[in-house]
């Protein structure tokens, strides 16, 4: 049997291996001869159709594992062993495996971006069993880190709780790292814990940024880069993220103006919630579109001196920041 299991939740990926090596060899009967794993980094796909192929004497099944199916992505990563790997081989099993219910292939790699146009993928969907790891949803995810704490023994606050969920993001591989660092520090999580632990995402702190500059706050904007700077956040990063943040004010702002579109509208067109697009709409009356466009271009040309090695990248992003004008 072939499966071909897929998704950016690399957790719940190794936790579906080991039911399916499970369900095959039967719990406690899991060796290093009936269960191989194998990384496609560094591994044939060739390599993994004949340890497929072959069962070692006194074993009647095997499973065979072969993670990180670069391959199959989307843009296809570079690999050095791209040149000797031999699809033709695993297309063939594929075609031929005919349901064969006494040894398991699974093919796997930890991403949603998988090619839907690759001759393998089609085949796959066509012939395989294929398990795609869906994200959590806002809801589901407070559920789980929920159900994870209470297994745990880990005690946290709701707000806590509430806070955690939004900073991990649905991503299940960060709150385990983070919930652990957490249950260290403290055995009562409160929610200044969160606060102090766990770092904002990305665009979060770029939102906050920006918000801070067409506020005015520059001396703060400032303050909090040096934050941030402690987290080793780049500087050519907060300049991509905050160049998005003042393009999706003008997009706001169009969408306003001429689109005459509801904020409610806005957030549904721009994938965006319903609360940033309400801050943002605050926002067009404190700076004008050519102040955003001015910005625009000041930080083009600051990301190209950076990168250039023409100026210290924290101190001129650091000037920046002092120097923006909202008017």
């Amino acid at each position: 049997m072939i499966y071909f299991i897929y998704g950016n939740q690399s957790p719940t990926i190794k936790s579906q291996i080991k039911k399916i090596a499970t369900s095959f060899l039967g719990e406690g009967n899991i060796d290093d001869f009936d269960f191989v794993k194998m990384d496609g980094h560094n591994s044939l796909v060739q390599d993994a159709v004949d340890e497929y192929r072959y069962v070692s004497l006194g074993y009647d099944k095997k499973v065979v594992s072969l993670e990180n199916c670069y391959f199959l992505l989307k843009p296809k990563p570079k690999n050095k062993l791209e040149p000797d790997q031999d699809y033709d081989v695993l297309r063939d099993l594929i075609n031929e495996d005919g349901g064969n219910n006494e040894s398991a292939l699974i093919l796997s790699v930890a991403s949603s971006s998988i090619d839907e146009k690759n001759s393998l993928v089609l085949l796959l969907k066509e012939k395989a069993k294929v398990l795609p790891i869906v994200d959590p949803d806002e809801k589901s995810f407070a559920e789980y880190i929920k159900l994870y704490c209470a297994k745990h023994n880990i005690v946290i606050d709701r707000d806590a709780l509430t806070e955690l969920a939004y900073r991990t993001d649905g991503d299940v591989a960060l709150f385990k790292n983070t919930i652990a660092k957490l249950a260290l520090y403290t055995d009562h999580i409160r929610y200044k814990d969160v606060i102090k632990m766990v770092t904002r995402k990305l665009d979060d702190n770029a939102f906050l940024l920006s918000n801070l500059l067409i506020e005015n706050k520059n001396v703060e904007a400032v303050a909090l880069f040096k934050d941030l700077r402690v987290s080793n956040i780049e500087p050519v990063t907060l300049i991509s993220q905050l160049a998005n943040q003042f393009r999706l004010i003008n997009q706001v702002r169009y969408l306003l103006k001429y689109k005459k579109l509801s904020q409610e509208e806005i957030a549904k067109e721009l994938k965006i919630k319903p609360g940033r697009v309400y801050v943002l709409s605050k926002h067009l009356s404190l700076i004008s579109e050519k102040a955003i466009n001015d910005a625009l271009e000041d930080l083009f040309q600051l990301d190209l001196d950076i990168k250039s090695g023409q100026v210290d990248r924290y101190y001129a992003f650091e000037l920046f920041l002092l120097k923006f004008k909202r008017n």
